[in-house]
Order: structure tokens, then sequence, then C-alpha cells
């Protein structure tokens, strides 16, 4: 199977960019609709959670959307290269977000919204390099086509490791700039955003507050928003710091959870994550969680 998608990815990548795009989403509507409907179910029960009020028409309709994206951003793993030439590309409030980079450590608080891996491109364009701390895919063939595209963009990727952690913060304390996704699951709990839930310790976005408590760094929230089928704005929202000393662990992360919630939720029909249950989260005091060495 691994094989078979490699070669499914290499027969794409030659073929026009609106072609692999629309046929990745009609792909997973037909997965969904005769293989995994309960994708679609997850999913409606999550935007009634956020949007209780939506008419049902307009849930189905997000649903919709939410499923064709998934579809496209897989078969646009073999066009996203070409992403940029082809001018599929505009860009928001990057001159602001940009003028401090280099000067200062710089935290790029990246989305799983859009495709999120056309920010890899996008920073290459606009001449910043970034590292990434990044899991490793469990699937043999989307974790080898990841990595090779990532490779395209001059991504350097951190393992989700101590010894990730020692590269990060070297990065960060020369200066350079460092890109988290602080939305994330693992193990079947979604970390983050807290979507009400009380803060904790556990996640990304404690991770991020460590970091830039360490290091002085600025934070940058940056997404990617499809614009229509294949073009994209990439979205670079103010930096801010986290200054002083702080009123403590928990509180950060409310805070970093406040920067990125709303824009989730304003691009609920894009997050990648739509369709993933949101439950409890054991408390863990945050002394008790890792923090990076060095």
């Amino acid at each position: 199977m691994a094989a078979l998608v490699k070669a499914l990815h290499l027969a794409l990548r030659p073929l026009p960019i609106g072609f692999v795009s629309d046929l990745g989403a009609r792909l997973a509507r037909l997965n969904v609709r005769f293989v995994n409907p309960q994708v679609a179910q997850n999913a409606r029960r999550n935007v009634r959670r956020h949007f209780p009020d939506l008419p049902e028409a307009e849930v189905e309709a997000l649903v919709r959307r939410f499923v064709g994206n998934v579809g496209r951003l897989m078969t646009e793993f073999s066009v996203i290269h070409r992403f940029a030439a082809a001018k599929r590309m505009e860009f928001v409030g990057v001159d602001v977000a940009r003028v401090d980079v280099g000067k200062i450590p710089t935290i790029a608080l990246c989305l799983h919204l859009g495709n999120w891996e056309v920010l890899a491109g996008a920073m290459q364009a606009i001449g910043i390099p970034v590292a990434s701390i990044s899991e490793v895919r469990r699937n043999e063939a989307q974790r080898d086509i990841a990595a090779a595209t990532r490779r395209g963009f001059d991504l350097r990727v951190l393992a989700p490791d101590q010894s990730g952690l020692r590269q990060a913060l070297s990065i960060l304390r020369g200066n350079g700039v460092l890109a988290i996704f602080p939305d994330e699951k693992r193990d079947g709990t979604m970390m983050a955003p807290l979507f009400g839930r009380p803060p904790h310790a556990k996640g990304n976005l404690a991770l991020v507050a460590r970091l830039a408590r360490r290091t002085g760094a600025q934070l940058v929230v940056t997404y990617c928003e499809r614009v229509d089928a294949t073009h994209f704005r990439l979205c670079f929202e103010p930096p801010f710091q986290m200054k002083g000393e702080g009123p403590g662990m928990l509180a950060d992360v409310a805070l970093l959870n406040s920067r990125i919630e709303p824009v989730i939720l304003r691009h609920l029909d894009q997050w990648y994550y739509l369709d993933d249950p949101i439950g409890p989260i054991e408390p863990e005091p945050a002394d008790r969680a890792g923090t990076p060495d060095g």
C-alpha cells in the first residue's frame, strides 16, 4: 500500500494543480460517503458544539467543505512545490511580522488550517529560514512524502524529544525562527485549542510558553487560509511577547489559547481536526511537565 501511495504521488506531480487538488476533494467525499461516514458524523457533532444555533443546511455545507479541504491537502503534496511559481499564494501582515525577524528570537504559532504545508513554501519565498518541531507520522508513505516535500522547502525538522528541544533552544538563542503547531492531538486526545476546558501544562501551548519565557522570543500566529480551490492567503498576525515574570504556566497557556482559538473558530471548515473528539484532559501540575534542557 505504501508503494502504491508513493507511485500515485509521483504520477500526480506533473499534472495540472487544479486537477490534482479537485481529485483529492472528490476522493475524500467518496471515502466519507461509502467507507468512513463516521468522519462526517464527528465533524457535525463538533460544529454543533461550537455553533449550536447554526442552521442544519449550513452545518452540512461546512462539513462538506471540511471533507473537501482534507482531501485537497492530501493530493496537493504532489504539486505544492509549484504553488509559488504559479502565483497561488498571497501574503497578509507579513511586513509587520518580519520587522524583527533575525534580530530577536521568533516562534511562529502555525495552525492546521487550509493547507498548512504551504507555510513552508511561503517562508522560503520570502527568504526566512525556519525550523519546526514535528511529530513523526506513523504511516510510512505519508511520512516519506511529507519529509521529501519539506526538504524541498529547506525546512529543518526537529524531533519532538529532548534532543530536538535543545536544538530549538539553540535556534532561538541565535535569533532564529522556530515553528510550532499549538493545535494538536496526542494519543487520541485534543490538547488544544481548549474550547472551554481548563488550561493544562501537557501540550505544545505549554511548550511555547516555556520557550518564550526562557528566550524572550516574539510570538507570531501564522496560518494558511484556502481562498478558493487552489489559492491561499498566508496570514501573519502582529507579533507579541510574554513580558514580565508572568502569573504562572497555566495563565500563559490560557493567554496563548486566546490567540489561536478564535482564529480556528473563524475557519472551522478548514481545520484539520474538526472531526476529532474534544474530551477532558486530566490535570497535571505545571512543574511535572517536561521542560527543555539547556
